[in-house]
């Protein structure tokens, strides 16, 4: 059975609260590089497919509400990524 975060020494709350930072970084790395893969094919094709575009929209929706990015953010990295674009 597992003790609740407070209820652990100082240096292993520490340790925990880094733990869970490295992971969440980590995710949101793994994002932005299938963000990036989505984006050279798109350029490759001249433009994002239906899927592809759909997909940058729900990373997007992801960093929002699991990442803390804010919509102004995301809506300015979806402009860089090239989804208001009519081609490449």
């Amino acid at each position: 059975m597992t003790c609740p975060t407070t209820e652990l020494p100082p240096y292993q709350q520490d340790h925990a609260l880094a733990a869970f930072e490295q992971g969440d970084w980590l995710a949101e790395l793994e994002l932005l590089q299938l963000a990036n893969a989505l984006q050279r094919t798109a350029i490759t094709r001249g433009g994002y497919d239906g899927h592809s575009f759909d997909l940058m929209f729900a990373i997007a929706d992801v960093l929002e509400s699991d990442h803390g990015w804010s919509f102004e953010q995301s809506d300015a990295w979806l402009e860089r990524m090239g989804l208001w674009e009519e081609e490449f």
